[in-house]
């Protein structure tokens, strides 16, 4: 009978052990076999280091956010879907849309047909700088804050459906960061 005893108490003692050190050794692999998807919520990819100040070139639309957009020699379909996504994105802001300024920046080589269509659309316009263009060239969007810096960009996509996703990506951002912000 007392073995019987012993046995339980050691199967007991076994199941106590595994119970305490299985979610630990659980949780080390999960870490660091990256299985892990860090807690940051935003959709497009944060940048650094960028800012109109540091491109040597005047912000148009000092003290307010802005989501910046380079029109193309040929505006595409793509492109189309691009403007078409940027001015429903400002229209979904509701009363939050006289915040952000959506802009777009024109090159001597972007296409003259599509600029009644950017107007139509409540789209502004500026002059891109050398500086300006290159460094949308990685981007399809970026959102820049009051202070002019460059905070948040989206790579180009192409498809309807990529665009619509996009366009809610970037007003899941643009509410997040409206809310966080106190200054624009």
């Amino acid at each position: 009978m007392n073995s019987h005893n012993n046995g339980t108490a050691k199967r007991t003692l076994w199941l106590l052990l595994a119970a305490f050190t299985l979610p630990v050794v659980l949780a080390y692999l999960y870490l660091t076999q990256g299985w892990y998807q860090g807690g940051a919520t935003n959709r497009g990819q944060l940048l650094s280091g960028l800012s109109y100040e540091s491109l040597s070139v005047a912000n148009p639309a000092q003290r307010q956010w802005q989501v910046i957009t380079l029109l193309p020699a040929e505006c595409d379909a793509d492109c189309l879907d691009r403007l078409a996504m940027l001015h429903q994105a400002h229209i979904a802001l509701g009363r939050e849309q006289d915040r952000v300024v959506p802009l777009v920046y024109l090159t001597a080589d972007s296409d003259p047909g599509i600029r009644g269509e950017l107007t139509s659309r409540s789209l502004h316009i500026a002059n891109a700088e050398a500086a300006v263009e290159e460094a949308l060239m990685p981007n399809g969007l970026v959102v820049v804050d009051p202070m002019g810096q460059w905070v948040m960009g989206y790579p180009a996509v192409a498809g309807t459906e990529a665009h619509i996703q996009q366009g809610r990506d970037l007003l899941s951002d643009l509410r997040k960061l409206l809310k966080l912000s106190r200054i624009g």
